[in-house]
């Protein structure tokens, strides 16, 4: 073979093992933030991780132009050869474990495997007795094989083939369509790693012979088997460790690929080919890679960016039509933020061509009326609030209850010198809110023309009032079905790996805290904490975590509640010294303010520095804290271990 001709499939041998490096790199990292949790996808990486050092380091070493670190490198190579039995063993006894099979025998086989690795990886570091001198071989050099070389070889095959036939038993003990077809692949690519990794040079320890004619072509095909390989077991492997739908990894781990791996081994290869393409245009080399790496870059974001929807559908990542819905929602979703953005534009506009220097919204919520938004000079929002019960000033009769502030004149309410107007919904029962204007005299004097552009005007508050109330039962039903949807999918996941235990396992059905209503009725207690119907007669009485507590308290069920809300409440409180207007502090002050010592909403925002629309949104995620600590509690009562929350305690975050 011709030198240019070996030094060119030399070249695309090293883009091939960049991008192995490149795509495997990826993986670890995605799987970064769960490896700790699941032994497959722990195993899995680790075993990704020796293979990238195998492969970063033939790449350095193919590159080197000092042979003092040539040897360094090839040395270091066998960290990963020497580990890659070991990890794949691991790999295998997770998957034979998933599917129910007992792992006390593996386990020590393991130990003894990963013990024998780390034996080999300090021979061939330290000394001599495994690899010795560097045989300098054009283009390929590597070290020969010393006196221990043969018992390795009987070390590397003999644990490929224990790991080869745990990946077929867990084949074969899937019944599954999904997880047998996940086990043929894992079975076929513990096939092929002895293709990418076992050091067949080490055999050839004479540097004046030339390599073969298809030791290239050979070598390329089998690195692109092997990555080949370890992309479909990485596409099998992902959803092990999740309990997520298989549509949702396959759409998180696409997206991270094409965003991540796929974008840098275009760069490299852009890379290669313009540093060794003849000057373009007259400019120096540096120049070129400088133009066109950053086009690359943004060309391939645009493309990313232009076809994802399409590539999506030809995936099938998000084409079934209730995730067409969803996603249809989520983009047009009238968030906090929009709903004070339209009512401020319609405030303007009232201001403007009603001549009235102030005028504003306030929504009638089941926690006490709540200013939206507000156009001019207001004076103080708790103050016009406070002056009288919204709920009693949109009805009629209320002008005899408060005739000193209320007059009802031409379907307007005189109040605190402003023309109140009812907001109703669309079916004109129910009053959802008040539109307000300041006084121009001391009787409405709007004509015609003003009073149906006002009613114009009020329809739209309204309606944008209705909107939001509808988006937020819509909310509030997917939030109640979460837990039910969590449970579910826990057990899905478990099922197709034959998790019999899981799906059988005393208390698997339905318990109180995994009802779809279970916030409400810690909310309701802790509204009622200090006493009420809605902690005597609360359902959390039925808690095994009360029942327990009852006897401590005198046979008194209500204190015996009280109770533990205390400890979940107190479980909120961060460490330090306690502050009232910083961001770790703020749930726990709801809390304690709020329920604890029973203060008003106002009084508690004013200590807090914070509007009262923030304080109830703040409120609702301290209660959702409150109730993940109590389901928690009750899990630990029941003597379930608690290593793992089904989720995180929800974070307080400003809305989008």
């Amino acid at each position: 073979m011709s030198p240019n001709i070996s030094e060119f499939l030399a070249l695309v041998n090293d883009v091939l093992q960049a991008n192995i490096v490149i795509f495997g790199t990826a993986v670890v990292l995605y799987n970064t933030g769960r490896t700790l949790r699941d032994p497959v996808v722990r195993a899995f990486s680790s075993l990704i991780s020796f293979f990238i050092i195998v492969y970063l380091t033939e790449l350095l070493v193919s590159r080197t132009i000092i042979s003092l670190s040539t040897e360094l490198w090839l040395r270091l190579e066998w960290v990963g050869i020497s580990m890659v039995p070991a990890a794949q063993f691991s790999l295998s006894s997770a998957l034979l474990t998933t599917t129910g099979a007992a792992p006390s025998r593996r386990r020590l086989l393991g130990i003894l495997v990963a013990i024998a690795g780390l034996t080999f990886t300090g021979l061939a570091i330290w000394t001599e007795l495994l690899v010795v001198e560097v045989i300098k071989q054009p283009l390929a050099p590597h070290l020969s094989a010393g006196p221990l070389f043969s018992i390795f070889t009987g070390y590397f095959w003999l644990v490929t083939v224990a790991s080869i036939y745990n990946a077929w038993r867990a084949r074969e003990r899937c019944f599954t369509t999904v997880t047998r077809r996940r086990m043929s692949t894992a079975l076929a690519t513990f096939i092929a790693v002895p293709i990418g990794v076992f050091p067949y040079l080490a055999i050839s320890a004479d540097a004046t012979v030339s390599l073969p004619l298809l030791f290239w072509p050979v070598l390329i095909g089998g690195n692109l088997i092997v990555g080949t390989m370890f992309g479909m077991l990485t596409s099998q492997l992902i959803y092990f460790g999740t309990v997520s739908p298989d549509r949702v990894v396959r759409v998180r781990l696409y997206k991270f690929m094409a965003r991540v791996p796929l974008a840098g081994s275009i760069v490299l290869l852009v890379f290669v080919l313009v540093s060794r393409s003849s000057p373009i245009l007259g400019l120096p080399t540096e120049t070129a890679l400088g133009f066109t790496l950053v086009t690359t870059v943004m060309l391939v974001e645009w493309l990313i960016h232009r076809f994802k929807r399409p590539l999506e559908r030809l995936f099938q990542l998000n084409d079934e039509p209730d995730i067409r819905r969803i996603q249809q929602l989520s983009e047009r979703l009238l968030t906090t933020s929009n709903l004070r953005q339209y009512l401020e534009s319609v405030l303007a506009a009232t201001c403007e061509r009603l001549r009235t220097p102030t005028a504003f919204v306030a929504a009638i919520t089941a926690d006490g009326p709540k200013l939206e938004s507000v156009v001019g000079p207001l004076g103080t929002p708790d103050d016009l609030l406070d002056g009288a019960d919204l709920r009693t000033l949109t009805q009629s009769e209320a002008t005899s209850a408060d005739a000193e502030t209320l007059l009802l004149q031409d379907e307007f309410i005189i109040w605190n010198d402003f023309w109140i107007k009812p907001l109703y919904t669309q079916k004109g029962t129910v009053i959802i809110g008040i539109f307000g204007v300041r006084a121009r005299s001391a009787s409405p004097d709007f004509s015609e023309a003003e009073l149906s552009l006002f009613k114009q005007l009020t329809e739209q508050a309204a309606n944008a009032l209705e909107d939001r109330i509808l988006q937020q039962e819509v909310f509030k039903a997917v939030e109640g079905l979460l837990p039910e949807i969590t449970a579910f999918q826990q057990r899905l996941s478990a099922a197709t790996s034959s998790g019999m235990p899981l799906l059988t396992e005393p208390g698997s059905g339905e318990t109180l805290v995994n009802d779809p209503e279970f916030n409400v009725m810690v909310r309701d207690a802790l509204s009622h904490y200090w006493g009420g119907p809605k902690l005597t007669k609360s359902p959390l009485m039925r808690l095994e975590i009360v029942q327990r507590a009852v006897a401590e308290h005198g046979s008194n069920p209500a204190n015996a509640l009280r109770q533990i809300l205390t400890e979940a409440i107190e479980l909120q409180k961060p460490e330090g010294q306690r502050n009232m207007t910083t961001a770790e502090w703020i749930l726990y002050n709801i809390l304690e303010l709020k329920f604890v010592r029973g203060q008003r909403v106002r009084d508690v925002a004013r200590r807090l520095a914070m509007s009262e629309s923030d304080l109830y949104r703040k409120q609702r995620v301290a209660i959702e804290n409150v109730a993940r600590s109590v389901t928690q509690m009750e899990v630990v009562a029941h003597g379930a271990p608690v290593a793992e929350p089904l989720s995180e305690p929800v974070a307080d975050t400003p809305p989008q």
